[in-house]
């Protein structure tokens, strides 16, 4: 008689295609393969979570290794770290033992077993789950958690992988994010007459962040392609009506944006903010020479790649459009446009800033 196989765990159900990734969902099964923490880093709606639960349903089955189940806590509710293993323990259906630390009863659980535990959105949990982690995880040689967050967990052993937004096309051209958007747009219009150089344009606009690109597709029962392209100059403002399931959280774009801006410290976003005039590349001894005074007289550089708002090639930085936007507007708030334009264009003019 042939062997019954059981899926053990809580992998959500998708509620739409993943389009593209493939690359990805291969670098990080190999890397799960290698390490006992993965974590997924990137910007706000670049599908993180997405990744994070495909991969999930593709080790449910017991020949993937994980015969203890593959288990999914969204951690995006949870505010409290010191309730991180209560969350944990729950969605492992684990009786509370209060005379024990979490931590402990945790460890003890793991110890034996071979499973998968994706922890999602750990972004404003990040010390709370390095620091279970490092306890856990040592005690657990068989257990693999994935992690999703704008940053990562600094654990020893830990294989960081950014993902990427999809690749903006050219003109006219193909590609992931112009996939993503005409089927989702073919879902959501049947029958939809879309151009195809204005579907690479939004695209384009968007920076290839599947969320974006999702939500201006929303747009689409009242605008055409041509009428969201000229008007993404305010995307905050046009991009809204997200759903409220597991893989889709945010509203609108703002939202998203703006977590990572909640999570970023004072002098980090005010940096962010200034560094937004900025319209391509610029490197440190740029943004000393623009950004830097009486209220911001350190750099937090690194900390902002770390935490997905900038993107480091080489020597030198740059911001996504979105997040230049985002940033833009705080600025204009604080009442310093003005004079970050004035010193840019200064610095510019001696022939330094891009």
């Amino acid at each position: 008689m042939a062997e019954t196989r059981t899926h053990r765990g809580n992998v959500p159900a998708e509620t739409s295609s993943l389009v593209g990734r493939r690359a990805e969902l291969g670098r990080i099964a190999m890397l799960i393969g290698r390490s006992p923490l993965v974590t997924l880093t990137g910007v706000a709606g670049v599908g993180k979570t997405r990744l994070a639960v495909r991969t999930a349903e593709r080790h449910r089955d017991p020949s993937a290794g994980f015969t203890d189940g593959v288990w999914v806590v969204e951690l995006s509710a949870q505010q409290n770290g010191d309730l991180l293993g209560h969350e944990i323990a729950a969605v492992l259906g684990l009786r509370e033992q209060a005379a024990r630390p979490q931590s402990e009863v945790l460890a003890d659980h793991f110890a034996d077993k071979r499973l998968l535990l994706v922890l999602d959105t750990c972004d404003h949990l990040v010390d709370a789950a390095a620091a279970l982690l490092g306890r856990v995880l040592p005690e657990a040689p068989h257990v693999r958690v994935l992690a999703t967050s704008r940053r990562p967990l600094s654990l020893p052993g830990e294989q960081v992988l950014p993902i990427e937004p999809l690749a903006a096309p050219g003109p006219g051209a193909t590609g992931a994010a112009v996939r993503l958007f005409t089927q989702r747009a073919h879902a959501l219009v049947p029958g939809v007459t879309l151009d195809p150089v204005a579907v690479a344009r939004v695209c384009r606009l968007l920076d290839g962040i599947p969320l974006a690109i999702e939500l201006a597709v929303r747009r689409l029962r009242a605008l055409s392609v041509q009428q969201i392209a000229e008007r993404l100059d305010d995307r905050f403002a046009l991009l809204v009506g997200g759903s409220r399931t597991p893989l889709g959280r945010h509203q609108t774009l703002r939202t998203a944006v703006g977590w990572s801006h909640e999570l970023c410290t004072a002098q980090e976003r005010l940096l962010w903010a200034r560094l937004s005039v900025f319209a391509g590349r610029f490197d440190a001894d740029d943004a000393r020479a623009v950004c830097a005074d009486g209220w911001l007289t350190g750099l937090p550089l690194a900390d902002l790649v770390d935490r997905s708002i900038l993107i480091a090639e080489g020597s030198h930085y740059r911001m996504l459009d979105t997040i230049r936007d985002y940033g833009r507007e705080w600025l204009r708030r604080l009442g310093e446009e003005d004079v970050l334009i004035r010193r840019h264009r200064d610095h510019r003019d001696h022939g330094r800033a891009p």
